[in-house]
């Protein structure tokens, strides 16, 4: 399970650094009242807190890599890296399809499948939640949830 974790974190890097860069390229050429929309705080701000978010979850997912190659336990950072990656796609397609308003449910920019890919994530194979009371338990010590 730890394998389909670190592959489920990886796979939701390239879904959340397909939509930055499908974001960043429209907000540099789309133009609205004299100005590229990319000038705007408000398109700015998400975009680099998705690309934040997805930096951080990438070196979670190096680090559960490097465990798991070495044959090493690596369930929490397994479990880490499947959670950040998911939540930083989700956040990344959540920002793109703000930057694409109305046009990211145009079929041939494929935002918006990508976008119900990358909701996908964060339910499965584990949900986001389970996950959270996996590390709560195991990890902090605390009492069993369920």
């Amino acid at each position: 399970m730890n394998a389909e974790r670190i592959l489920i974190a990886s796979e939701c890097l390239g879904d959340g650094r397909f939509f930055l860069d499908r974001a960043t390229t429209y907000a540099n050429e789309r133009s609205v009242f004299g100005r590229k929309i990319g000038e705007n705080q408000g398109i700015q701000f998400p975009l680099a807190q998705a690309y934040a978010s997805l930096e951080a979850a990438s070196l979670m997912v190096k680090a559960a890599s490097a465990l798991y190659v070495a044959g090493e336990p690596c369930g929490p950072q397994a479990n880490m890296a499947k959670y950040l990656a998911s939540e930083a796609a989700w956040a990344a397609g959540e920002a793109c399809m703000q930057v694409y308003g109305g046009f990211a449910f145009a079929s041939e920019y494929d935002i918006e499948r990508k976008w119900r890919e990358s909701r996908l994530y964060r339910t499965a194979p584990i949900s986001s939640n389970l996950i959270l009371t996996n590390l709560a338990e195991k990890v902090l010590g605390l009492p069993r949830s369920f």
